[in-house]
């Protein structure tokens, strides 16, 4: 029983929804099955007392349906079912109450379709109201205003009435709103996406949709105006104006967007200046990190209440580029709670790893990296050239070279990796191969590897490696 579904179902929910979900099954309106009444009240008090006494079906057979009855195993499968649909139907339910444009919304349909006249001017001055008092101003917002206003239509006129002017300009307007930004919300997203993932997309009327915009005013509707500005960073990413006026946006607008959207447009703002950066372009490194640091106080950054081990991870990766080690260290220690569990450890000993390797603790980088084992790509490329800039550091040549090889492979195998991100990582591992080969003070390789390193468009440890070959003069 524990291990079904119903019962992981049911062990998600907090305590007020189970007392609430218990309510909902106790309606006569929603169950009648005193049965299921029986089974849902055993599980909510295992679940409060977290007991791990086994318990049989037989056992969960008589707690349902008593002594009199002869176990029925189908019988009681479908007694789960029937519970489960209806934990289901809860769900459904609290979604629907929490938002009372949706109520609103099928009052009105109720009220067209059953011919009720005497409540629709109440109704439709409620309607009114709830929009009024909505403060997001996503692409839904948008959505319901143009299903208000089209049940208003069919409410508010006899079809005698309808050579007058209605209300059909709003209808069409509030419609072009939301498809204009939900439409720019993806196309967004898929820009993001490819400058880290090899993916293809396929998007009808984007230019059409970007020349419209180039010639109109939506001033007044953020959620157009802020994907609008997060494509014009991408498609003219060297005109500095366009993020200066996305960060004002930002700075302007973000409170108007469900959370879930509001870090979307935050990583959309972070992922510009990660390129930027990764292109030398250094003094994005302040921006991003004070880009994370607000993003930490307002819990934008956070997603169902926990920060990813990749926001994590890159926190800690900009802030030691800024040699920012005690907010750093605090950082680890701090948030690394908020990450979800089952990413906790290996996020805390790889990011104490890229402190370690700052601090030139680097027999620490090695120690903490061999106990880490990662599903996700971006990790390991990260852990694979933490490891190969720490064996250079303690002179380690040949488990440096050997991890070259490996690193060289997993790249060159990778998938999942765009070409240009596959060749910043294999411009980097050639020239640490020709680095580790230099000896101190042979000035003519060194210019020459310089020269290169500068000259080469894409390298993941530029810096680093120019900072070694400076060394190597001495």
């Amino acid at each position: 029983m524990r291990d079904s579904k119903l019962y992981k179902t049911l062990v998600n929910l907090s305590a007020p929804e189970i007392n609430r979900l218990h309510k909902f099954i106790l309606s006569p309106y929603f169950n009648q099955n005193q049965s299921i009444v029986n089974l849902f009240e055993w599980i909510k008090l295992d679940i409060r007392n977290a007991t791990n006494h086994p318990v049989n079906k037989e056992q969960i057979w008589k707690i349902c349906f008593g002594n009199t009855e002869e176990y029925n195993d189908g019988r009681l499968r479908k007694l789960q079912s029937d519970l489960l649909k209806l934990t289901e139907g809860f769900y459904a339910y609290e979604v629907f109450r929490s938002d009372p444009i949706h109520e609103t919304k099928f009052l009105l349909d109720a009220i067209y379709h059953r011919r009720l006249e005497h409540l629709q001017t109440g109704a439709l001055k409620g309607a009114k109201d709830v929009l009024k008092a909505q403060e997001l101003r996503d692409a839904s917002y948008y959505y319901y205003h143009y299903e208000i206003e089209k049940s208003t239509y069919f409410l508010s006129l006899e079809q005698s009435q309808r050579s007058a002017k209605s209300n059909i300009e709003d209808i069409v307007q509030n419609l072009d709103r939301f498809y204009l930004a939900e439409k720019l919300r993806y196309i967004s997203f898929i820009l993001t996406h490819q400058h880290f993932v090899a993916v293809d997309y396929k998007m009808l009327f984007t230019d059409e949709i970007l020349n419209h915009l180039s010639n109109s005013d939506y001033t007044d509707v953020p959620a157009v105006i802020v994907y609008y500005q997060i494509l014009l960073t991408y498609k003219e990413p060297n005109n500095r104006n366009h993020y200066e006026k996305l960060i004002e946006y930002y700075n302007s607008f973000i409170h108007l967007f469900p959370q879930t959207e509001a870090k979307e447009i935050l990583d959309a703002a972070l992922n510009y200046c990660i390129i930027k950066m990764n292109s030398g372009e250094e003094e994005y490194v302040r921006e991003a990190f004070n880009l994370y640091m607000s993003s930490l106080e307002n819990e934008i950054i956070f997603v169902k209440g926990h920060i990813t081990p990749w926001s994590f991870k890159n926190i800690v990766t900009i802030g030691l580029r800024l040699k920012e080690f005690d907010k750093i260290e605090h950082f680890i220690s701090t948030y690394s709670l908020r990450l979800e569990e089952k990413y906790r450890e290996n996020s805390i000993t790889f990011n104490f790893a890229q402190l370690y390797f700052y601090r030139k603790e680097y027999s620490k980088v090695i120690e903490q990296l061999s106990r880490v084992e990662y599903d996700d790509f971006t990790y390991n490329l990260n852990s694979k050239t933490l490891l190969m800039a720490s064996y250079f550091e303690l002179d380690e040549i040949e488990a440096l070279n050997s991890l070259l090889d490996a690193f060289r492979i997993y790249v060159t195998r990778n998938k999942k990796l765009t070409k240009g991100k596959s060749s910043h990582y294999l411009n980097t591992i050639s020239l640490v191969r020709k680095l580790a080969k230099i000896k101190m003070g042979d000035t003519v390789q060194i210019e020459k590897l310089r020269k290169q390193v500068l000259e080469t468009k894409g390298i993941v440890s530029r810096n680093w490696i120019l900072e070694k070959l400076d060394a190597l003069k001495n």
